[in-house]
């Protein structure tokens, strides 16, 4: 009887034991090292060597600043046909202004006023996940592929590039010209934030 009692005390201080172990690892930051002792991580981020990583969406030293912030705003667009069906067209500039705006995650935005059109709005355009100064257009929706007669597409590798004062693009749009043909043509767009 006492040693069948003294098993189940051993057993119960064994179990006691592997729960407070378990526990202890699963409250302890995996890979958390002195550096990072103090350091809060928002957002989702993580701290690896005393900084923070952030995800997609944020950047910041604690990850604190969605990256679509730099964009909101209006912003002065110079125009230029680089490539066009229509050779006549090739060098001609416009010059009009983009307001960029916010949606509901930190990863996307809005461009309204796009191609200087007042009623082409609400194109949507997402973040690169490696890099915030990238976007791309959303061309998957119908109502950003066509409208009015027009697609749009970014050209060459997909990406439009910026830095905090400048949007550099190239984008194809294909539409339906004076002659009721098809014309495909090839802009670079160069944005520059609008001063009052």
């Amino acid at each position: 009887m006492l040693s069948r009692r003294g098993s189940i005390i051993i057993a119960a201080f064994s179990a006691i034991f592997c729960l407070l172990s378990v526990a202890y690892v699963s409250c302890t930051k995996v890979g958390s090292s002195p550096a990072c002792n103090g350091v809060v991580c928002l957002n989702n981020g993580y701290c690896k060597a005393g900084r923070c990583k952030c995800p997609s969406g944020f950047e910041g030293t604690n990850c604190g600043i969605a990256a679509v912030n730099k964009f909101f705003g209006t912003w002065d667009v110079r125009q230029t046909v680089i490539g066009s069906d229509s050779s006549k067209k090739i060098g001609q500039d416009s010059v009009y202004t983009v307001f960029i705006k916010k949606t509901a995650t930190p990863t996307t935005f809005f461009m309204d006023n796009f191609l200087g059109n007042a009623s082409y709005n609400d194109l949507l355009c997402t973040l690169d996940t490696l890099n915030s100064h990238n976007f791309k257009l959303d061309t998957l929706r119908d109502f950003n592929m066509w409208y009015e007669h027009v697609t749009i597409k970014p050209a060459s590798n997909g990406s439009i590039i910026s830095n905090d004062t400048i949007i550099d693009a190239n984008v194809i749009i294909k539409f339906v010209n004076t002659t009721h043909n098809f014309q495909v043509d090839t802009l670079h767009m160069i944005m520059t934030p609008h001063h009052f």
